[in-house]
């Protein structure tokens, strides 16, 4: 259900984005700032610029990669505010067992993997993100980030061949 060719935008149309895509670009938006409030109001942020724009899609891959780009772009931008250098993240005044009560959804395995790709360069970060989290296919990236398949393809080769000297034999 994409707005259609006039750009008009209905609460039914608000909430069918909302439903569809909010988790997509929340998850996109952590593994650019890792932390979860920071995500969610740059999240609504991309949301609040799709009303305010009102962008007319020709189908809904267009919509969806709309709003990967605009996640994108806002998180980048978070990243380069002289905001961020200057805050400390209240995750780092809290004791350990008040970070495991946030965390306590995720076995040791799948906290160790996420930890490493979260450890990533950004290019390598994103497009692993994007093709494992997000289920995104390698042209669905590579039109997101825009860049080719091909580049899309080696970085997610360079990616795991990182990951698996990260995280040794056992995975």
């Amino acid at each position: 259900m994409y707005s259609g060719s006039n750009g008009t935008f209905d609460d039914e149309y608000i909430r069918y984005v909302l439903d569809t895509y909010s988790d997509l670009i929340i998850r996109l938006c952590y593994s650019y700032v890792k932390t979860m409030h920071d995500a969610e109001d740059i999240a609504q942020d991309v949301f609040l610029e799709l009303i305010r724009r009102k962008p007319a899609f020709t189908d809904n891959n267009h919509e969806k990669a709309w709003l990967l780009r605009t996640a994108v772009n806002k998180c980048k931008n978070h990243l380069k505010s002289g905001w961020v250098s200057k805050t400390v993240p209240l995750e780092d005044n809290l004791s350990d067992s008040a970070l495991q009560t946030e965390d306590s959804g995720l076995d040791d395995t799948k906290r160790a993997v996420l930890e490493a790709v979260n450890s990533l360069p950004e290019k390598y970060r994103t497009v692993i993100h994007l093709f494992y989290y997000s289920g995104l296919s390698i042209q669905e990236i590579a039109a997101t980030k825009h860049i080719s398949s091909a580049t899309v393809g080696t970085q997610l080769a360079r990616g795991r061949e990182l990951l698996k000297k990260k995280l040794g034999d056992d995975f």
